[in-house]
């Protein structure tokens, strides 16, 4: 086994980014990745374990390789022993693939509870994996996210065309073929903190704290804007619509836009065996005022027409449980809300709704 160890300068684009240190503020991390011969742990070699960590404001890279074909168990003895010191291991889709197979080598190489079992695990993969269509990419890929975010790599090989390589360089080993081999790693490593910047999009989307808030009403459209802190960050703008509601949003800066409707609509009441419908008025009353009115300009009312019908400027609502909503009749799936009640919400109630708006994109 050759041990391998870098120190990279920490430049602006290698910082450990804020969501890390804002989900887990007590978190030490040890980013890793591994490189193998194949999918079937039982029938294929485990080759290069690489590891990622930050201390004394520096990048630290370390690669153990396994050069002779013969040295996995050293190479999982080392990452056992080094992962002690670290309270979570950063991964892309190691929980998919990468845990699973050290699993198992573990397994047979006779290597008991190691410590990197006991770490927190963060995998990027599955955190981001159901952003796909939000980023317009058809693959979701190390390579797809880097390039996506603009991150270059000196690396061009993928992991299948490096099986061949290293195969080549257990029989005969040489510098070149070893240095793309430790490259293609090496390049994994350091692009992980840098595409990490894509969980900030899951802060924005689901733990964004908005500040600055303005909602304004213009022509044909609700305007809703804001700030947010760095943890929601985004490193490119977001420019997407849904149902006719247009999300706009860079860096700390977002907008939506949130179409107006003119038009009446009813709102129902759920308790509708205490109201009386007056067809004459086509609305419905409580049965305490109801008792005013003449028994035969009265019925009882039902789900269809325990209403009351209002004329206003409305727009979808994503809070039924906080707003008075309404609809085009009983057996629309579609709720509305008048623009005023949002206007006249208290902060809290307007950051929620547009929390709830978010959901919608996912």
């Amino acid at each position: 086994m050759k041990t391998i160890s870098y120190t990279e300068e920490l430049q602006p684009e290698y910082k450990l980014p804020a969501y890390y240190t804002t989900q887990y503020p007590d978190g030490r991390f040890l980013f890793f990745d591994i490189e193998t011969t194949g999918f079937a742990a039982a029938h294929t070699t485990l080759y290069l374990i690489g590891v990622l960590w930050y201390e004394d404001n520096s990048l630290h890279i370390r690669q153990w390789f396994n050069d002779d074909g013969y040295s996995e168990g050293d190479l999982l003895h080392a990452f056992h022993t080094f992962s002690k010191d670290f309270t979570h291991l950063v991964h892309f889709n190691g929980l998919g693939f990468d845990i699973p197979y050290l699993r198992n080598k573990c397994i047979a190489q006779g290597l008991e509870d190691p410590a990197w079992e006991t770490l927190g695990q963060i995998d990027i993969f599955r955190l981001i994996r159901s952003y796909k269509n939000l980023f317009g990419l058809s693959s979701m890929k190390q390579t797809s996210i880097e390039g996506y975010l603009g991150i270059n790599r000196e690396d061009t090989y993928t992991g299948k065309d490096l099986i061949h390589i290293y195969q080549r360089y257990v029989a005969k080993p040489n510098e070149q073929e070893e240095h793309l081999l430790l490259l293609h790693n090496h390049d994994d490593l350091l692009g992980m903190p840098q595409l990490s910047v894509i969980l900030n999009y899951t802060m924005f989307f689901e733990h964004m704290t908005i500040t600055n808030l303005t909602i304004t009403e213009e022509e044909q459209s609700l305007h809703l804007e804001w700030e947010h802190t760095s943890a929601s960050y985004l490193p490119k703008r977001l420019a997407v619509s849904k149902d006719g509601v247009y999300l706009n949003a860079a860096g700390q800066h977002a907008n939506i836009w949130i179409p107006i409707k003119d038009q009446t609509l009813k709102h129902y009441f759920a308790d509708y065996k205490n109201y009386y419908y007056l067809p004459q008025e086509d609305m419905a009353i409580h049965k305490s005022v109801a008792t005013y009115v003449e028994p035969d300009h009265r019925v009882k009312a039902t789900k269809a027409t325990c209403y009351i019908k209002q004329q206003a400027a409305f727009i979808p609502c994503y809070l039924s449980d906080s707003f008075d909503c309404f609809l085009e009749d009983i057996s629309s799936k579609q709720t509305y809300q008048t623009v005023q009640s949002l206007l006249d919400a208290p902060e809290s109630l307007q950051q929620a709704t547009i929390l709830a708006i978010l959901k919608q994109y996912l």
